[in-house]
């Protein structure tokens, strides 16, 4: 008996036969046209993790069990489209959520125990747009209390004020609305950490005000201030990173100065103990362009590949590095193509030049965005970067205890390829975003899919980043059809 023949082969004449129809292991077809990669969705705040004060979903959603926030990222309905997200620093607390939007307002939601949503008359966690604050271009959530930058170099503040953090000359108790810290002007960034604040100037000077208790207003002492003084010594600052207790400041020659506690190594000197109550150049690091930091991990982004580095205590892997072993000194984690970090407690997250949003850690609460949670105690460390494959065209992330916020896209499927020819895989999965990977060959004893594709990976129906290749096998004759 014959081979029963597919429809592509049923369709071709004689003198082509089998033998021209079969497709060699790598080609590419010439003649497929270009096609242009359809767009990805409008840009938005995507969350995830743990949602114990409504941080992910604008409403608690915990029980007795553990939290039961979504695993993997779920959009969060804005008035406006976003250009930056922020998410508090605390441990427990600190579970506040923001977004600075285009039309110049500020959006938060989630922990307001102590006035971090920035309006008394809310009484829960739902979303709030701040009042009496416009023109906002960045926002910082430290562990209770929040900085937002206007667009005139004003710095406001609320939230509590336990060591002075707001900058506002007094200390103690907490206030629910935003009020302009005084004596700072022409500021272009703030960072807002666990109990204190940090302020960079248009003339490249950092000023920094709240809990010194770990050295880490980096003025030589341990005193907490409650309003804004110049920290001396640091040249000509571009960007400053306020965490747990370490404090950052990235130099205009892309040198990292570190000052504060050395708890775990966070210094990156060599040492896993003291502290340093004035900014000492971090060894061993040139060409800084991001860093980020919290009680388990900091990383940082080095040199026009956008390699990342990274040092600290590491619980669970949350360096990155692909071990859980602690380490003082930065040292390449093997990731590039870096363009923002972001650490959490136990956790870290870097965005890729191509939008892919990569994370690691702790995963007890689903913050690593994979779908998956893992049961705690003893919990399972993940300390190799690994793809959020729903989200596409990231541009900024920003981890916290447990949560995660982004904003992107949501990923494209992968379409189905199967029963095609090489080249309309080729276009289907251009149009779709996608590129045709390695074709092999294999034998097809149904002899339904002779010089068609008959498997292919990633499957269809996959979330994947535009411009993941799909591998493809092509059928072909192998004796007598089934």
């Amino acid at each position: 008996m014959g081979h029963r023949r597919s429809r592509r082969i049923r369709a071709a004449t004689a003198a082509a036969g089998l033998a021209g129809l079969l497709i060699t292991a790598g080609a590419i077809p010439a003649a497929v046209p270009a096609a242009a990669a359809p767009a990805l969705a409008a840009p938005g705040v995507f969350a995830w993790g743990g949602n114990w004060d409504g941080e992910v979903l604008g409403r608690p959603t915990d029980d007795s069990n553990g939290p039961t926030g979504p695993p993997t990222p779920t959009p969060f309905a804005l008035p406006a489209s976003p250009v930056q997200v922020a998410a508090g620093s605390g441990d427990p607390e600190g579970r506040t959520s923001a977004a600075v939007l285009a039309n110049g307002t500020l959006a938060m939601w989630g922990y307001d125990r102590d006035g971090e949503l920035g309006d008394p008359r809310v009484t829960g966690p739902g979303l709030v747009i701040v009042p009496g604050l416009s023109n906002i271009t960045q926002v910082s959530v430290g562990g209770n209390h929040v900085l937002a930058l206007d667009s005139s170099g004003t710095v406001w503040s609320w939230g509590i004020n336990t060591h002075g953090e707001l900058g506002d000359r007094a200390t103690g108790g907490s206030h629910p609305t935003p009020v302009p810290v005084p004596f700072l002007n022409q500021i272009v960034q703030v960072s807002a950490g666990d109990g204190y604040s940090l302020a960079l100037r248009s003339d490249g000077t950092v000023w920094a005000f709240g809990d010194n208790g770990r050295g880490q207003l980096g003025d030589g002492t341990i005193v907490s201030r409650n309003s804004p003084e110049q920290i001396r010594g640091l040249g000509f600052i571009t960007k400053v990173v306020a965490g747990t207790g370490t404090s950052y400041a990235i130099g205009a020659g892309g040198a990292l100065l570190a000052w504060g506690s050395n708890a775990g190594g966070l210094l990156g000197n060599g040492s896993t103990t003291g502290q340093s109550l004035t900014p000492v150049a971090v060894p061993g690091l040139s060409g800084v362009t991001a860093v980020a930091t919290a009680a388990n991990e900091t990383l940082a982004v080095v040199g026009p590949a956008g390699t990342m580095w990274s040092w600290g205590p590491n619980s669970f892997g949350s360096t990155g590095n692909g071990t859980t072993t602690p380490s003082s000194s930065p040292a390449p984690t093997g990731l590039s193509g870096v363009t923002q970090v972001s650490a959490g407690p136990d956790n870290g997250a870097a965005v890729l030049a191509n939008g892919t949003l990569m994370t690691w850690g702790f995963n007890y609460e689903g913050q690593l965005g994979n779908g998956s949670k893992d049961v705690f105690p003893p919990g399972v460390a993940h300390p190799t970067p690994g793809p959020v494959r729903t989200l596409a065209g990231v541009t900024q992330v920003a981890f916290s205890n447990g949560f995660a916020l982004a904003i992107g896209s949501p990923a494209p499927r992968v379409p189905s390829v199967i029963g095609q020819t090489q080249a309309e895989a080729a276009q289907t999965l251009q149009a779709a975003g996608f590129v045709l990977g390695r074709v092999a060959t294999v034998v097809d004893l149904t002899c339904e899919f002779l010089g068609e594709v008959k498997t292919q990976n990633p499957a269809a129906g996959t979330f994947d980043p535009p411009g993941t290749a799909v591998s493809v096998a092509i059928g072909k004759a192998g004796g007598k059809c089934l």
